[in-house]
């Protein structure tokens, strides 16, 4: 409730212009608040101070939702979470302003950790660079000339460094930042096992529209199984994320490793016939 409440009050109340309107729109939709909860996972298990983790957990979740809203005008997806795009709702313009609102909100709600300012939002903007240059990199890609390493450099980009992003925040708040790497390495596998995974779900429509796939990339390989051998790989990266995350102190990465597990059981059968 904190984390909600300090989210819709830097994103502003009232009225206000139609891209607050939009964002709070695309804010009330709900969502599985995922990173959020690894951030407060994350921070409980480290002791950090309440003030810290509302600060984390807000800031990469108002960073992730700002991504979804700049994904969905870019890819031409006209719904999310079951109600409109706001590109779809709103037109485009606001939906870029939309977008950058929340980006600026998260960076606003980052600054109430009050402690180490400064080396939290150099982080964030890292965490930024890295996933629009996996979003570069996703809208660049043509899928008849991509191979398994291209496509997962590709997806790991573009969603492995906010999987990482509030277990870095929260161990460099600890004074754990030597334990980074893990968590960057563990953010990176949990983002191909669930794209992967997501891929196995999508593939009718993204053959559709000719979306990087998986699957697609294993036919294109030659594979006379591509279904399931994704499902192979995404079980690998699914038990390697859940075996790093419990490298990390004071099991703070507990809840990514568990469902790490969780996702792996629902995969369809790995072995090939």
């Amino acid at each position: 409730m904190l984390v909600e409440t300090l989210m819709h009050n830097l994103v502003g109340t009232g009225t206000g212009s139609a891209a607050q309107q939009a964002a709070l729109t695309h804010l009330q939709a709900g969502g599985g608040r995922f990173r959020a909860r690894l951030a407060i996972d994350a921070g409980l298990a480290l002791e950090l101070e309440a003030n810290q983790i509302i600060a984390v957990a807000s800031a990469v979740e108002l960073l992730h939702n700002a991504s979804l809203i700049h994904d969905d005008l870019q890819d031409r997806d006209t719904l999310r979470r079951d109600a409109p795009a706001v590109w779809a709702a709103f037109g485009d313009a606001v939906a870029i302003c939309a977008g950058d609102l929340l980006l600026s909100a998260s960076y606003a709600a980052l600054a109430g950790a009050g402690t180490r300012v400064s080396d939290l939002m150099t982080l964030l903007h890292q965490r930024v660079r890295a996933l629009i240059a996996g979003q570069d990199a996703d809208l660049a890609a043509s899928q008849n000339h991509v191979n398994l390493d291209d496509y997962e450099n590709i997806a790991a980009g573009k969603s492995g460094p906010l999987l990482a992003l509030p277990l870095e925040l929260a161990l460099r708040l600890a004074n754990c930042s030597a334990h980074a790497p893990i968590a960057v390495a563990c953010g990176r596998h949990f983002a191909l096992g669930y794209q992967m995974f997501d891929d196995l779900r999508d593939v009718g429509g993204d053959r559709e529209k000719a979306s990087l796939n998986a699957v697609l990339v294993m036919e294109s390989l030659g594979s006379d199984q591509p279904e399931l051998d994704v499902a192979m790989h995404a079980d690998r990266h699914f038990r390697t994320s859940a075996v790093l995350a419990s490298q990390l102190p004071m099991n703070c990465g507990r809840l990514l490793a568990g469902t790490a597990k969780r996702l792996s059981q629902r995969l369809p059968h790995k072995e090939k016939a």
